[in-house]
């Protein structure tokens, strides 16, 4: 069963969906996804899609969203900023704990959502965190992205265009701030965190998990040997699939 919610934040329209088997087990252990920088809730080669099916016939509720100015949801580049995604996401958070009531929560975030999702850590109880190929460091990791170019543009309070997509001069403010440091506010977390990321990320370095991985102390990392960011290939994305799988169950059991 999928269920379509319209919620508010930045008095725009987010889309947010929620899957589930039945009745019997929607909330029992719920999964919240954040996507990545100009990313959506579906993903390349539909990958959360994918692994959302099979967690939902593992009786997982999956929770799938578009921040404001991504994906369905209203807005533009303008709102893709770190200051407005965390508030989107927090915006998610409370509607599933208000309204779904997990018994066990666990967010799962992927690329510039795994910073997110550790700006979240301190904010909202979780019962884990799963992140794929996770951003360390905004500032260096944004440079490199986009180019030295590009990045210094935007720092200069242009908006750039990154392969098509535009990137607005609201996106790099705070790339230094200590708000938006995601070491700074996951390294106190407690519950378990389990991290995956592939061998030949060009986008965002395995050394970024390894970042993460120096300062949590109940950690682990599965390296996904020659995969790149987008997991480009069925046999990369089922062992993604099932590392995720597997961290899950570990982390619910």
């Amino acid at each position: 069963m999928i269920e379509a919610q319209i919620l508010k934040s930045r008095e725009k329209d987010m889309v947010c969906l929620i899957e589930y088997k039945d009745t019997t087990v929607k909330g029992k252990k719920v999964i919240l996804y954040k996507h990545g920088f100009m990313g959506n809730k579906i993903t390349p080669h539909r990958m959360i899609v994918n692994l959302s099916h099979k967690l939902v016939e593992l009786g997982y509720t999956v929770v799938r969203f578009d921040c404001i100015g991504a994906g369905d949801s209203e807005g533009d580049c303008h709102y893709t900023t770190f200051k407005g995604e965390l508030e989107d996401t927090m915006i998610v958070v409370n509607y599933v704990k208000e309204n779904i009531c997990p018994e066990k929560f666990i967010i799962l975030g992927y690329s510039m959502g795994g910073l997110i999702t550790s700006l979240v850590s301190e904010l909202t109880a979780t019962d884990g965190i799963i992140l794929w190929s996770p951003v360390s460091d905004p500032y260096s990791n944004f440079y490199y992205l986009l180019g030295e170019n590009l990045f210094m543009k935007g720092i200069n309070g242009e908006d750039v265009d990154f392969n098509g997509d535009r990137v607005g001069k609201e996106f790099f403010i705070g790339m230094k701030d200590p708000k938006y440091q995601p070491l700074e506010h996951i390294r106190n977390y407690s519950k378990p965190v389990r991290i995956i990321h592939g061998s030949k990320d060009v986008d965002v370095a395995y050394m970024n998990s390894i970042a993460y991985k120096e300062v949590l102390s109940d950690v682990k990392l599965h390296i996904v040997d020659g995969a790149g960011h987008g997991y480009d290939s069925i046999p990369y994305q089922e062992e993604l699939f099932k590392m995720t799988i597997e961290y899950l169950e570990e982390i619910i059991k």
